[in-house]
């Protein structure tokens, strides 16, 4: 019994080591989602409004984390907007930008609204290039007994919104899992 314990000791350094090392790894694997503030409140936002942005024309090669290009799947940066008097904003962004052929960290940096935008320090940008549904998943309050979740989709035009609504949803029941 005692010769059983002293391997269950040796073996944990070893995991947690390995988990220390995994964890962070494992945490960039999927980027944040993109975040709404509006009426005071944080939302998941589904949709990619930045995109639209650069449609037509050359896109920063933004990377979740240094030297860590992008998947297909991935946008390569988390946005926080904020909805304001029927505007869209971006307030800011979490990327980060390398030189080209970068190899070392230390060739990268974390991207600026100023830098990307042109814009004052600590100020918004207006997104006035996104036309397009903005979708807040269980954004909208529901009686626990109700039998659908409620989305919001907030349609926009040149970044100025032009139509707001709710939509139900059924919820899977317990037998869908």
């Amino acid at each position: 019994m005692r010769r059983q314990a002293t391997r269950r000791g040796r073996g944990w350094p070893g995991r947690l080591a390995l988990s220390c090392l995994l964890l962070p790894w494992a945490a960039q694997a999927l980027p944040p989602p993109e975040r709404l503030e509006w009426h005071g409140r944080n939302y998941e936002l589904i949709g990619d409004p930045l995109a639209q942005r650069y449609a037509g024309r050359d896109r920063p090669r933004f990377m979740p984390a240094p030297l860590r290009a992008a998947a297909d799947d991935e946008r390569g940066y988390s946005g926080r907007w904020r909805l304001e008097d029927d505007r869209l904003y971006l307030v800011d962004i979490d990327t980060w930008l390398c030189l080209d052929a970068a190899v070392y960290v230390g060739e990268c940096h974390r991207a600026t609204l100023p830098e990307l935008f042109g814009v004052a320090p600590g100020k918004p940008v207006f997104a006035d290039w996104y036309s397009g549904e903005l979708v807040l998943p269980g954004a909208a309050p529901v009686p626990v007994a109700a039998e659908q979740e409620r989305t919001i989709r907030i349609t926009l035009k040149a970044g100025r919104v032009t139509h707001i609504e709710t939509v139900g949803q059924a919820r899977p029941s317990a037998g869908d899992h």
